[in-house]
């Protein structure tokens, strides 16, 4: 195939891709939009309407149903919002530009732990332990934040109230850094590690564990636009280990 065939393949790809992210960032709100807004609307006129007829023990009961039905889509229409956010987010960090500088590794950690401790108070008594000196590592600030958000709260959320989160680094010789976050969560069954990266993927009830599944697929699509390599080690009820195979500054 000539490579001009090729280019123009990929280039057509691309506009489908781009289409698909406008309809799947623009077009599926508005519809959520009008559930979300019309919903509550409807539980108030059935709440009104059970009301008005609690002398009928029948008409009463159709109106908890109704009002159980209408709670239903209303966290329905919820959740497809949170889940087209999250491929927004994703395709974002897929297709962002970043700008790679000397970052110190440590110190956007620690940052990204009181931000995630400031979004989440319920984690209030998680505790976080770094290295003693500077983890100089090539890579986008802020992309590099992003990684770090997503897995401390992943950590945090598997082993609340009482996590315990440690931060270990070791040089490589071929010139990258080793990073491994550790901690005292649930785990899991390691013969499944890999499938925690596609998006939605859970490996545990979302009564126990709230969240859409995406926390670790938007943290490698960021670690792999800066260069770096991630993966998941677990036992189940001991823990897990995330390891970032990133390049040295």
């Amino acid at each position: 195939m000539a490579a001009s065939t090729v280019e123009q393949e990929l280039a057509l790809l691309r506009q489908q891709h781009e289409a698909l992210l406008r309809a799947i960032a623009h077009d599926l709100r508005a519809p959520l939009r009008h559930v979300n807004s019309f919903a509550p609307l409807l539980m108030e006129s059935v709440q009104e309407l059970a009301q008005a007829v609690q002398h009928d023990p029948g008409a009463q009961q159709a109106a908890e149903d109704a009002l159980e039905f209408a709670q239903h889509m209303q966290q329905g229409a919820q959740r497809m919002a949170q889940m087209v956010e999250a491929l927004t987010l994703l395709s974002r960090a897929v297709r962002s530009s970043v700008q790679l500088q000397p970052v110190d590794a440590r110190a956007s950690c620690q940052l990204a732990w009181h931000e995630v401790l400031a979004r989440h108070p319920q984690y209030a008594q998680a505790q976080l332990h770094l290295p003693e000196v500077p983890i100089l590592v090539q890579a986008d600030a802020q992309a590099l934040a992003q990684v770090w958000q997503e897995l401390l709260t992943n950590a945090c959320k598997f082993a609340a109230p009482h996590a315990q989160v440690h931060l270990s680094a070791q040089r490589q010789d071929n010139g990258r850094w080793r990073l491994q976050l550790q901690d005292n969560g649930v785990g899991f069954d390691a013969a499944h590690a890999q499938m925690l990266f596609q998006p939605f993927a859970r490996m545990h009830r979302e009564s126990e564990f709230p969240g859409l599944g995406c926390g670790l697929a938007l943290a490698q699509a960021w670690a792999q636009r800066q260069g770096a390599r991630l993966s998941i080690d677990a036992r189940v009820g001991q823990g897990c280990t995330v390891q970032l195979d990133w390049p040295a500054a």
